[in-house]
């Protein structure tokens, strides 16, 4: 039963958060009602609310960031008043807002202030610019329109643009609040401080382009902060100001520049994540079908890219296991984002695939994967991204994933079969399938390999009799299954006696083929791994510090175990080892490790 349900993962839900009111009337709060009363203002707010801003904003103490903070509020409360009337009219209010807010900073405060009143305009000031961008989606021509506002008599042009060409503006149909969602299923939530509206950008996957073919299918989300600047120069045509709504993608950029000071970006890396994780009830269950009819799967196998491509940066690729699917990966993914070094230097993709095919088979596929994922983002081989890649695999994902760090060399052919493949009598286009599953050499691209509670001898599980029972259950196409028939009843003297077994009704299933009685594990394990390929062990031991006589549950210490590991680290979980802290706290510094390392070459080389 444990075997069966490794893959269970609790589902990501997200919810919007509604702010309560607070006061009698819009512009009471207790920040802002001392300051209203001292100016006596309280009058000219039930009354003439737009006059009382404009005497506000004539009479505060420019640098008492109480009393400016209390101007930004007053002036998005009222904007938030007149949002669903007129947006074009609240517009102007949050532009009103911004600007107070931003030249406080620019004029009276640093950029890195830790006052608490200074952090107050701040926060308002995002919450100013979010309010910005929410309303412009309401306009017609939304966000990549320019547009004139008015704001205390004087008119300012409001543009937007992007960081980067690479994150362009039309490269999304909507941006959604971050602070305005709650998320649970996450174990944490990653975001950062600092200036600009935290947000979520989006767009629909419609699948029309091979990149987009490697990006989920539930949509496409991404980190995204904007911040409103603010110069001094105007127009030549209009006279007007200008205010410039700038995109950034805070995993990219986590700082701007502005008026001699370094402003840090806010940023929010997990709700992006987390809303996408809401839509994926479909993908959790296809691990079923997956398991039962892999040949029947609504996903085929293939590589999914987390973010957008990054020639720059290492791709980790993860590998699930059995019964399971991605989302095996969601608290490893979240907590890898959110990590400043890694995050900056490491881009995630999420290999998935049909877990009822036998483990040559998923693995052969993923070689492919990798190959075509390769060939889509940078089809003349010249990117650092694509030189430099970190695998990581749990349970059977791992036994994917060693197969690109080892050479088969005819062990494995052996293992399985009685007759050398130079002189197997078959067509040429059975010996090529022959070949693709049996024979594998090290991809010079990988350049670390991490392996999670990984059977790499096989687990007993798979002989319990639950797991034959699901075993007995899994069904593939007429086509995998008449190719045996076919190459046994031309060949009967192909097998050994010992392999014979898993070929006995046609194409052997992954649970089958994870017995400890299985041969081509057992080959499997005796390869080394290419000696100038670094690879990690993680296993667990339930916490029960059995040593090498423990084990997770499902694998033991004896079947984890590989000769030659840079590291080998027990932690006390069951086999979802991708879910422990230790885990996880391991993972991450063998990824930093990994560029300590890279960098000292680099620098090595550049002394020479």
């Amino acid at each position: 039963m444990v075997a069966v349900l490794n893959g269970c993962v609790r589902h990501v839900n997200v919810k919007p958060v509604f702010q309560k009111a607070q006061g009698r009337s819009w512009w009471e709060s207790p920040g802002n009602r001392e300051v209203v009363f001292q100016y006596k203002l309280a009058e000219r707010f039930r009354r003439e609310p737009v006059q009382a801003l404009s005497d506000l904003d004539r009479v505060v103490t420019r640098s008492c960031a109480d009393e400016i903070a209390a101007l930004t509020d007053l002036n998005v409360r009222y904007g938030k008043k007149l949002e669903t009337k007129d947006p074009q009219e609240s517009l102007g209010f949050y532009l009103a807002a911004s600007a107070a807010g931003f030249r406080h900073f620019t004029e009276q405060a640093r950029a890195s202030s830790t006052n608490q009143s200074d952090l107050r305009v701040r926060d308002v000031y995002n919450q100013a610019v979010a309010a910005i961008v929410m309303t412009l989606q309401r306009l017609p021509g939304g966000v990549h329109s320019n547009r004139t506002v008015m704001v205390n008599g004087q008119n300012f042009r409001l543009a937007a643009t992007s960081e980067t060409p690479s994150f362009g503006l039309l490269d999304y149909t909507q941006w959604l609040p971050a602070d305005h969602w709650a998320e649970t299923g996450l174990k944490a939530h990653r975001r950062n401080d600092g200036f600009g509206a935290r947000l979520i950008a989006y767009r629909t996957n419609r699948l029309a382009s091979a990149m987009e073919r490697h990006r989920a299918d539930e949509g496409i989300f991404d980190q995204s902060t904007a911040v409103l600047l603010f110069s001094n120069a105007t127009d030549a045509a209009t006279n007007d100001r200008v205010a410039s709504l700038v995109f950034y993608n805070p995993v990219n950029t986590t700082d701007f520049q502005w008026a001699g000071d370094r402003w840090a970006l806010a940023a929010d890396y997990t709700m992006p994540w987390a809303m996408l994780l809401s839509r994926t009830r479909s993908l959790m269950r296809t691990a079923w079908s997956a398991l039962l009819r892999p040949t029947e799967t609504t996903r085929p196998p293939r590589l999914y890219m987390m973010q957008a491509y990054s020639p720059d940066r290492i791709p980790i690729i993860m590998v699930h296991g059995l019964w399971s699917t991605p989302l095996a990966w969601k608290e490893v993914t979240n907590e890898l984002i959110g990590d400043p070094e890694i995050r900056r230097r490491y881009q995630f993709w999420h290999y998935l695939y049909p877990t009822g095919l036998p483990v040559l088979t998923s693995a052969a596929n993923f070689r492919d994967a990798i190959e075509e994922l390769r060939w889509v983002v940078d089809p003349q081989s010249q990117d650092f991204a694509t030189q430099h890649m970190v695998v990581i695999g749990h349970s059977m994902g791992g036994l994917l994933a060693r197969t690109l760090v080892t050479d088969s060399s005819e062990v494995v052919w052996n293992s399985t079969f009685a007759v050398p493949y130079a002189k197997v009598a078959a067509s040429p286009e059975d010996r090529q399938k022959l070949q693709r599953l049996f024979y594998f050499q090290p991809k010079s691209y990988i350049k670390r390999a991490l392996f999670l509670s990984v059977p790499h001898r096989g687990s007993s599980s798979a002989d319990g009799f639950i797991a034959r029972l699901v075993a007995n259950r899994v069904r593939f196409s007429d086509e995998l299954n008449s190719f045996v028939f076919n190459l046994r009843a031309l060949l009967p003297n192909l097998l050994k006696p010992e392999a014979s077994a898993l070929f006995d009704r046609g194409y052997p299933n992954s649970i089958r083929g994870l017995s400890p009685k299985s041969p081509i594990l057992a080959a499997m394990a005796e390869l080394p791994v290419t000696p100038n390929i670094p690879f990690h062990s993680i296993m667990g031991d339930r916490g029960r510090g059995g040593g090498q006589n423990s084990s997770d549950g499902v694998v033991t210490y004896a079947s984890a175990y590989l000769p030659g590991a840079s590291s080998e680290l027990m932690v006390p979980s069951g086999h979802r080892t991708y879910e422990n802290p230790e885990a996880l706290t391991e993972v991450k510094r063998i990824l930093k490790l990994h560029l300590a390392e890279l960098d000292h070459r680099v620098e090595a080389a550049n002394h020479k």
